[in-house]
């Protein structure tokens, strides 16, 4: 069968590999990766048209434009994108139609195929948390919620439990030494648990980097120093109100706490600016520690929680992520993906907020990791999959959705949509 060639006067429009589309409805914006430049075009079919065509494998990613480049709009966008670098035209040369290469996504470590013959937990996972106790702890009542949220060691329960640190040691001895592995420690009240000089005696051999959560009514100089002690360690200590701010600022004039705080992190959990204040006023002075925020939603304080934690417009196409991060973005969770959370019974999970995968004491980590890659709903949650974010416009440059949208089931933390 005959094709028919293009007239030699038809030329292709195309985009460069660098730069990314997104449509939604008449609407589309142009992101070039490299310099940041954003074209954004409203109300405008014939411009969605031609760029969904630059999207089409099938037509090698060109878009003829022949009879409509005479639209006004059209002629802008081809200026628009020259100016910006981010595409041009390409005539017809020896009647051949010219041929444009899109690089494709290629994620690191990224889940291969279910029926691969190899397989190795190590691969994808980056840390494991273990909750080696739980409790029902009264000086953090208020933030019983806080575990959903973001990575806290409050995590009440009905009556007390504890995990065999045996437990934690069989199941990370196959990671000793792989490079970039973490282990986190957490619990109701690690100076409570009652194996935690086992503890201090085995977490050197497991050859990972340690990160042990304290509250801070439970801090114990001794014990926080021991754990200091471990080498790889450091040790987060989470400060909520109305009391911690006081009791911090007592620890903090410690001699054997000053020598330790370089590995030392603090938490602080707010919920108010009036909170904030406190703390600011706190830290004034020459701590080495290193400092974090985490607003607190508790149900009552919503216009604080959307001050802070919302994103507006401007926010959003300010982050201007590259092209390595879009490519990742669109096939896996960078804030959950490689994570495990295992309770004190052995249920294991990939985020708090989603059913268990599995338990650690009936399933290797092997299998609690291939049942996330396949069957699981955190590693992989994109904005493409929910609702809003897949049809907004800015898809492309919010972060990666977290817990604070799980645990409120709302994905729009923004004033976009």
């Amino acid at each position: 069968m005959k094709h028919s060639l293009p007239n030699k006067d038809t030329r292709f429009l195309y985009l460069e590999p660098y730069t990314f589309s997104v449509m939604a409805g008449n609407d589309v914006l142009i992101y070039n990766s490299l310099n940041g430049k954003i074209l954004e075009y409203r109300d405008s079919p014939s411009i969605v048209e031609i760029i969904r065509k630059t999207e089409d494998a099938g037509g090698g990613f060109l878009a003829e434009i022949d009879r409509v480049s005479a639209r006004p709009e059209i002629s802008s966008l081809i200026s628009d994108l020259r100016e910006n670098f981010c595409g041009d035209l390409i005539s017809l040369a020896d009647q051949h139609k010219p041929s444009v290469i899109r690089p494709k996504a290629i994620i690191k470590n990224y889940p291969p195929a279910k029926d691969f013959p190899s397989f190795s937990a190590d691969d994808y996972l980056r840390t494991i948390y273990f909750f080696l106790n739980q409790n029902n702890n009264k000086v953090c009542t208020d933030y019983r919620f806080a575990a959903s949220q973001f990575v806290c060691p409050v995590f009440n329960s009905q009556g007390y439990s504890e995990m065999p640190f045996e437990t934690v040691v069989k199941t990370c001895s196959q990671f000793a030494g792989v490079s970039g592995m973490g282990i986190d420690l957490s619990g109701s009240d690690l100076t409570a648990y009652s194996e935690i000089n086992f503890v201090l005696k085995r977490i050197h051999k497991l050859q990972s980097r340690v990160n042990f959560h304290l509250p801070l009514p439970c801090y114990d100089q001794d014990i926080v120093s021991r754990l200091l002690k471990v080498g790889n360690s450091r040790t987060s200590i989470y400060i909520t109100f109305p009391d911690g701010p006081s009791a911090l600022k007592e620890i903090r004039i410690n001699p054997e706490y000053i020598k330790k705080q370089n590995r030392i992190d603090l938490n602080f959990l707010i919920r108010s600016m009036e909170e904030y204040q406190v703390i600011t006023e706190l830290l004034q002075g020459n701590g080495k520690e290193k400092v974090f925020f985490f607003p607190y939603f508790n149900g009552r304080n919503a216009d604080f929680f959307k001050e802070n934690v919302f994103l507006a417009r401007n926010d959003i196409l300010a982050l201007k992520p590259n092209q390595k991060q879009i490519y990742s973005r669109s096939l896996i969770n960078e804030h959950l993906y490689g994570k495990i959370f295992i309770k004190t019974g052995g249920e294991a999970y990939a985020n708090l907020n989603h059913d268990p995968l599995g338990n650690i004491n009936k399933e290797s980590i092997s299998d609690l990791v291939r049942n996330e890659l396949y069957n699981g709903k955190s590693w992989g949650l994109t904005r493409l999959k929910v609702k809003p974010c897949g049809d907004c416009l800015y898809q492309l440059f919010c972060p990666p959705i977290g817990n604070y949208e799980l645990f409120m089931k709302r994905f729009n933390f923004c004033d976009v949509l």
